[in-house]
């Protein structure tokens, strides 16, 4: 990387792609300032790395998603009561599935992969089922643990607690998806 005035130029990428079948070899310079590039062609597409998603507000977000999931997922395991197998299943699926969003974001896949359906609409989506699961969740591990006295009771009790913050997160991070999706 090139400096000026002490701002940093970044350099075009060259990838070049062996298909492992076929004698074609494919070589895309992309400039970092410059969108990916699109093909017209069903299954092609160019993964280009975006962390720029996560300086913004819905990125943040959803870093903060997975923060309170891993919270969740220590203080509650092993699950000791039926009510934790509920609350473990609701975060680690929502881990899982928040996890796949991270990627998506990072790879562009979300700009540059055509899947047939708007992006937007599938995110605002689980969101919102994320946000009733949430919801459920941390009412069942709260009202399993609060009345207990075992050993147990204060982490559970914290996952419980940090169960209701995620899910304030994930209820306005689907706020904010219905504006943009309305928009």
């Amino acid at each position: 990387m090139e400096q000026e005035n002490g701002i940093r130029k970044q350099q075009p990428a060259t990838i070049t792609v062996y298909p492992q079948h076929q004698q074609v070899i494919t070589t895309v310079t992309v400039n970092p300032n410059e969108p990916p590039p699109v093909s017209s062609d069903p299954g092609i597409t160019y993964v280009q790395l975006n962390p720029g998603h996560f300086t913004t507000f819905s990125g943040i977000l959803k870093l903060v998603e997975i923060l309170f999931a891993v919270i969740c997922m220590s203080c509650a395991s092993p699950a000791w009561k039926p009510g934790t197998s509920w609350f473990l299943f609701v975060v680690v699926i929502c881990f899982i599935l928040t996890l796949f969003w991270i990627f998506a974001h990072l790879l562009s896949l979300v700009s540059s992969l055509k899947i047939g359906a708007n992006w937007l609409s599938i995110e605002y989506g689980y969101n919102i089922v994320a946000s009733i699961l949430y919801f459920t969740a941390f009412i069942v591990q709260l009202a399993v643990w609060a009345p207990a006295a075992s050993y147990f009771t204060n982490s559970n009790v914290a996952a419980g607690v940090f169960a209701l913050f995620n899910f304030v997160v994930y209820a306005f991070a689907t706020f904010l998806l219905h504006r943009e999706v309305k928009n």
